[in-house]
Formats: structure tokens, C-alpha cells, sequence
């Protein structure tokens, strides 16, 4: 079984979640992100309900489970965005929604920083978890200022901290987070992914494919697999990547 930890399937045709599903994808989790301009809340709104409501039926017909997160992404952050924080309670209610994400930094700007702190209290008093997003563009610069918001505002259990790559993996190892390996194009190749973990341990990671309007590999977990077993890795840490990790983080029962 595989797990995608992480991905926007609004944006994506049905014929990915066939060919995922035959790969061995039974389950994902798809976040709210910046499709759009969400110049107002009525916009985060319309977007929260396509993913919550409308997606769900269209990934379980190809026989994958669905989940999703919603929250305030750093790229679509609206002036009026207090009404969205607002409104969280409401989505969270929801059988299928899991989490508050993906939110994070991009520039690391005034505005940035105060949306992700008041999304993190409004998680670590409601135990919700919440799904990080760390930046292409001065990536450990800005996780710098991301973890130190985390570990301030946050009980670190209640983090997966996303797109971890090699420039900053060394400053998260030791930290509570479960970390975000995306298994993508522009950000982590297979190989790589494959080298990170035969670095630095099965432990902690959950994989994803972040599959979006950017260029995407829908594969790229099968592939990931794939490449585990033909380098003999243990069958149980190939397990706990692809599956067992994500499924304690989030208590999920399939």
C-alpha cells in the first residue's frame, strides 16, 4: 500500500488516480494551495468547498480513500483572511478533513509570518494537525525562521514539515516534526529520495508527490518503491515510508 502524504488533486485529470490506484496508491491527502488569486475569503471558500466536498467522489470512484487539508497557503492569502481562520472550525468538522494545510512561509514577509503564527495557535488549541510548507527560493533561510515559529507556537507532533530536501535535513533530523520528503520534478528526484533515506532512516519520514499545475509526476511514489525494493531495502522500512508512517501521524485505519 502507498500513501501520498501530500498532493492537489483538483487540478489533476481522473486518469491520474487510475493509473495511481493500479500503481498502488489506496489513499491520499489533498491541500489547499494557491490555484487561484485569493484576493478575498469568498474565493478560500469556493476553493475549501471543491476540495472538501466535491473532490472526494471523483478520487474514490478510481478506488483511492480521500483526505484533505485546508488552510491559508502562503501564496494565497487574502486581505480579509481572519474570515478564513474563522471558518476553519467548520471544514474541520468534516469526516475527510485532517489537517490544517498546506500553510507555511514563502518570503518569510510581516504579513506571511503573522497568517502562519495565528493558524498555528488556532492548531496547537484545537490538536489539530498541519501540513508545512517550506520555499524553492532561499529554502534554508526561510525553514529557519519556519521552525522557530514552530517550536513557539506548536507542539512538534502535530507538524509535518514538507519538501525537506538535503540544503535542510541536517537542522531537522533531530526535531519531533515528521518530515515531508516530495518526490518531484523541481524538487526530489527517486535517486535522491532512495539516498536520503538510506542515510538518515526510515523513522521519520512520509513521502508525497505534491502533484499540482507544476510539473508533476503522478508515478512518483510507485517509482520511489520500486527503486526501494531494487536496492533490497527491508520490506518493513519500505512500509513505514510508504504507508505505516503517515498512517500513525494522522491515526488513520484503512
Amino acid at each position: 500500500m502507498i500513501i501520498d502524504a501530500h498532493l492537489h488533486a483538483d487540478c489533476r485529470p481522473v486518469e491520474d488516480f487510475t493509473n495511481m490506484n493500479m500503481a498502488g496508491v489506496k489513499a491520499i491527502v489533498s491541500c489547499a494551495y494557491d490555484p487561484l488569486e485569493m484576493k478575498k475569503s469568498n474565493v478560500s471558500f469556493e476553493h475549501f468547498d471543491r476540495i472538501v466536498f466535491r473532490e472526494e467522489k471523483r478520487v474514490q470512484n478510481e478506488g483511492i480513500k480521500y483526505y484533505c487539508a485546508v488552510g491559508v497557503h502562503p501564496r494565497a492569502i487574502p486581505v480579509d483572511y481572519k474570515l478564513v481562520i474563522e471558518k476553519l472550525p467548520e471544514y474541520l468538522e468534516k469526516d475527510n478533513v485532517i489537517a490544517i494545510g498546506e500553510i507555511g512561509l514563502e518570503k518569510a514577509d510581516d504579513i506571511e509570518q503573522e497568517v502562519f503564527i495565528e493558524q498555528l495557535k488556532f492548531a496547537d488549541e484545537y490538536n489539530q494537525r498541519v501540513i508545512v510548507h517550506t520555499p524553492r527560493n532561499n529554502k534554508k533561510e526561510v525553514t529557519d525562521i519556519i521552525t522557530g515559529l514552530l517550536d513557539e507556537h506548536i507542539n512538534p507532533k502535530l507538524v509535518q514539515l514538507d519538501h525537506v530536501d538535503f540544503s535542510i535535513v541536517d537542522s531537522l533530523i533531530d526535531k519531533e516534526y515528521s518530515l515531508g520528503i516530495t518526490v518531484q520534478p523541481l524538487k526530489m528526484s527517486v535517486k535522491d529520495t532512495v539516498k536520503m533515506l538510506e542515510n538518515y532512516g526510515f523513522d521519520r519520514f512520509i513521502l508525497d508527490s505534491d502533484i499540482s499545475y507544476a510539473p508533476s509526476n503522478p508515478m512518483s511514489l510507485p517509482e520511489t518503491k520500486h527503486e526501494l525494493e531494487k536496492n533490497s531495502v527491508n520490506s518493513s522500512n519500505i512500509d513505514k515510508v510508504m504507508f505505516k508512517n503517515v498512517s500513525k501521524f494522522y491515526k488513520l485505519k484503512l
